[in-house]
């Protein structure tokens, strides 16, 4: 089933939509299609940020400021989940219903089937830091509330680039993978975070802080293969090997080893 169809069965049949977005990149990862779809519908929309484990307090802040109405929780550590199901909770009560039923939309990879084991225990979803785990849509059921889990699909329009940022799919099925890992490498430049996880000079993957210029493609890509050769990812006559540290680079970030903290 293509994206669209997953999409509007799910907010057809919902109450309550939760869009789950990784905290690490919120205005990456959010689609203003399903968000006017949803206000066209008329549906009660909740953004539900998860991964906020992987970012520092004042990216959070800024993140709570910008979004007052949402929810911030990390599902793999159950941090937040109380007040997101109080919240549920509480609209069944305002709305009069016997049940509410939820309708969960996001990205391949964003963290939905971790969120509903962590509202529903006993929903033992299986979930992998491996993009498209979920393969059909099903109701699940906790107390009042019907929660519909969905498969995490993408837009057509979306671009490589775009989809390997937002985690949507297995690195190893990306095509031209170094185009997205430099991407990433570039999103992640300048905020410390290289440094920190693979053990680079400072200086290697901050130059624009050091030379007083902008940060240019060649410094990317001069990051990029120094993450190859610290991780001795090299081939014959000692050139970076850039397939497998592009993959690399794109499953660290896809499995959650670099956060923004």
């Amino acid at each position: 089933m293509g994206f669209w169809p997953v999409v509007l069965n799910v907010l057809r049949n919902s109450d309550v939509v939760l869009l789950v977005l990784d905290a690490r990149m919120p205005g990456i990862a959010a689609n203003s299609e399903i968000v006017g779809k949803v206000e066209k519908m008329g549906k009660d929309l909740v953004y539900v940020f998860n991964k906020c484990d992987l970012i520092g307090n004042d990216d959070l802040a800024k993140l709570k400021r910008d979004y007052p109405n949402a929810f911030f929780i990390s599902a793999l550590k159950r941090r937040g989940i109380g007040g997101l199901k109080k919240g549920l909770n509480e609209r069944v009560e305002r709305w009069k219903r016997e049940s509410l039923r939820v309708g969960i939309v996001g990205y391949p990879n964003a963290g939905k089937s971790s969120l509903i084991n962590a509202l529903v225990p006993s929903a033992g979803l299986k979930v992998k830091s491996v993009s498209g785990t979920t393969r059909k849509t099903e109701w699940i059921r906790s107390g009042r509330l019907r929660i519909m889990d969905s498969p995490g699909v993408i837009p057509a329009g979306d671009d490589k680039i775009k989809i390997g940022l937002t985690a949507s799919k297995d690195p190893h099925k990306i095509r031209n993978p170094e185009k997205v890992a430099v991407k990433v490498v570039e999103f992640l430049m300048g905020k410390g975070v290289l440094e920190k996880h693979y053990g680079l000079d400072v200086h290697v993957s901050s130059r624009q802080s050091v030379v007083g210029s902008r940060t240019t493609e060649e410094d990317v890509y001069n990051v990029f293969l120094a993450i190859g050769k610290k991780k001795g990812f090299l081939v014959k006559g000692g050139e970076v090997d850039e397939d497998r540290t592009a993959i690399r680079i794109i499953d660290d970030w896809q499995r959650g080893r670099i956060g923004l903290r």
